[in-house]
């Protein structure tokens, strides 16, 4: 008989983070969701974006979230969902996001 240990690390989540969170999908079968991220400004997330978090299907009155760092970037996430046989749906709409700071300014003068 094999067991399965799992550990569980509490991470203080970064200052500048964002909590994305969606729907649960109801299938019985239903595994996980991938979370998918571009990180340029004005990008586009597809299936061959990286995967940035994988999230267990939780519980029937929890809605699915996840906290991710997005100092200092901008792009957008997008999630898919995925069940028992490894299918995977479509991407959500994208979510859009913009932690960079401003243009530094030009030409002040004093008058």
């Amino acid at each position: 008989m094999k067991y399965l240990l799992l550990v569980f690390v509490l991470l203080p989540i970064p200052a500048f983070s964002a909590t994305l969170s969606w729907d649960r999908n109801s299938e019985v079968d239903m595994q996980d969701y991938l979370v998918r991220q571009c990180v340029t400004v004005g990008c586009t997330v597809t299936a061959s974006s990286p995967v940035i978090a994988t999230v267990l299907q939780p519980s029937i009155a929890t809605r699915p979230s996840v906290a991710i760092d997005i100092a200092g970037q901008s792009g957008a996430f997008a999630v898919s969902a995925r069940d028992t046989s490894l299918n995977e749906s479509g991407l959500s709409v994208p979510v859009p996001f913009d932690q960079q700071a401003p243009s530094i300014p030009v030409n002040p003068t004093l008058q």
